[in-house]
């Protein structure tokens, strides 16, 4: 039995890299919908006084494009991954501030996303060599 649980053992390395891949994918979900759905952000940060009161909306939608991308792709290459997740952090709570009109079901949405973060802020640290 033992022999047949090592064969499904999953490396460090590789649940690293799908956690990383999972994570990394929601920011590219939103890098994309911004610029090829752009209305589904201009509604709701015209809609948020200091969002609108900050700049544009459409320059805001350009941001988000930009900002989930290079999370998308900082995130999947697994670098610099505290500086990353505190970047990941401050942003998803600013979009939870600027969505919190929108109920419910969407604070609790970035509350997961945002545990995720920290998950992968701590996960996968060196472990002192014993």
């Amino acid at each position: 039995m033992k022999t047949y649980m090592k064969k499904l053992a999953i490396k460090k390395t590789t649940s690293d890299f799908f956690f990383r891949l999972g994570l990394a994918s929601i920011f590219l979900v939103n890098s994309l919908t911004a610029w090829l759905a752009p209305n589904e952000f201009a509604e709701l940060l015209k809609n948020n006084f200091l969002a609108s009161a900050f700049a544009s909306p459409e320059f805001l939608v350009r941001v988000i494009g930009v900002n989930d991308g290079l999370l998308f792709l900082l995130i999947l290459f697994g670098r610099w991954r505290k500086t990353i997740a505190i970047w990941a952090a401050l942003w998803v709570i600013t979009v939870i501030y600027v969505t919190i009109s929108e109920g419910v079901i969407e604070f609790i949405g970035h509350i997961g996303i945002l545990s995720f973060i920290i998950y992968y802020y701590f996960a996968f640290q060196r472990s002192s060599v014993k």
